[in-house]
């Protein structure tokens, strides 16, 4: 029934605010942009990352996490830092990798993630 994922899509309440914090603290490159800038799709790797504004769409604390892969989660953590993001999560080690939480400007979950090497 299920064969891939589509995107991911992230409730924002203003949009050219959630466009700085996206493009500019967390260096993504905006994709394709709809309903006079309310949405916003992000390419990465082979995932679509949509960030939205609606009101009939709230964001929440508690909803969808995406985990962004890194190459260096201490340099990834180090430059959230100092572009002043505060973390939930420190960084976490797990069997399989390491990882760190924090929030964007509405309080959506997000994580810088990398894996183990094999």
């Amino acid at each position: 029934m299920i064969k891939d994922v589509a995107f991911v899509a992230i409730a924002v309440t203003d949009p050219e605010k959630a466009r700085k914090f996206y493009q500019e603290t967390l260096e993504l490159k905006p994709g394709m942009t709809a309903m006079e800038g309310a949405w916003v799709e992000y390419e990465i790797g082979g995932t679509t990352l949509g960030v939205g504004c609606h009101p009939d769409w709230k964001p929440s604390r508690d909803g969808t996490t995406v985990a962004f892969e890194t190459d260096d989660i201490d340099a990834a953590i180090a430059k959230l830092k100092e572009r002043g993001v505060n973390l939930d999560l420190d960084k976490l080690e797990t069997p399989v990798c390491w990882m760190a939480q924090f929030r964007d400007p509405d309080g959506n979950k997000l994580v810088v993630h990398q894996r183990k090497s094999a």
